[in-house]
């Protein structure tokens, strides 16, 4: 028996074998896009502790909070005096005040995925995990043991009026004598920049002295240029007729260093 192969059927398997060439070229490239390595970004969860504490992780900003509890224990000692238990009662406030941040703050971190993160989800998720933690920054940046803490309203509760009087006036104290060694450390910075008379110094110092207000110690944290500059900053009109023409822009370079401050 003879098998007649017409030009339909040649044409039939012609047609089936590109097709299957296809489909196996088509699968190549479907592995090739499925192979191809996906971009990861590594951010751990000790990267996310130095972007909320400027640079420490949550274990180093928790010992700073011990301490900064133990100073201002010893700075409200310095001013009345504390029996034993009212000392003891007042760390333990401020204790409290510190485990319930950082118990807060692990909540939070606790929402985030960290680790090898895939590019664009990271890029989704960095903007909402900078704006949860926002306000949890700027509250320990301010300070745990402040009004509106258990530290502050257990020192109210437990000092006669006229003691707690006596503290805020040597914390008062304490803090004009802060900020103007501030200002003056400052103003010295400049003079390294642009010698200055010895009147242009004191002037400098007083006009910012005079029109603007302490900064809270907490806000002493920073590197020395970013925490008095904005305050010169918002006195340069008044600052630029103790300059010459040819001083004044040195000056204002001084003070624009202020826009390099950090959040």
């Amino acid at each position: 028996m003879f098998t007649v192969i017409t030009f339909r059927t040649i044409s039939l398997r012609l047609s089936a074998a590109l097709l299957a060439l296809h489909l196996v070229q088509m699968g190549r490239a479907e592995a090739q896009v499925v192979a191809k390595p996906v971009r990861v970004i590594n951010y751990s969860a000790e990267n996310f502790d130095r972007l909320c504490f400027r640079n420490m992780v949550a274990t180093a900003a928790r010992e700073k909070a011990q301490r900064m509890l133990n100073a201002k224990t010893a700075l409200t000692e310095s001013s009345v005096k504390l029996t034993p238990e009212q000392k003891s009662q007042l760390l333990l406030a401020g204790e409290i005040d510190i485990q319930r941040f950082f118990a807060a703050f692990e909540e939070m971190k606790s929402w985030w995925k960290f680790g090898s993160i895939p590019q664009d989800f990271f890029s989704e998720q960095f903007p909402k995990m900078r704006a949860a933690a926002m306000p949890l920054m700027e509250r320990y940046q301010a300070g745990l043991h402040d009004e509106g803490s258990l530290f502050h309203k257990t020192k109210v509760m437990i000092l006669a009026p006229a003691d707690f009087q006596t503290m805020e006036d040597f914390a008062q104290q304490r803090k004009r004598k802060l900020y103007r060694n501030m200002v003056r450390a400052t103003v010295a910075a400049l003079d390294a920049r642009l010698p200055l008379t010895m009147q242009q110094r004191e002037s400098v110092i007083t006009t910012v002295l005079e029109n603007t207000t302490e900064l809270d110690p907490h806000n002493y944290n920073e590197p020395m240029l970013f925490i008095v500059l904005p305050k010169f900053k918002e006195v340069e009109p008044q600052l630029k007729p103790l300059f010459s023409q040819d001083e004044w822009p040195v000056v204002q370079r001084f003070i624009n260093l202020a826009g390099l401050r950090k959040r």
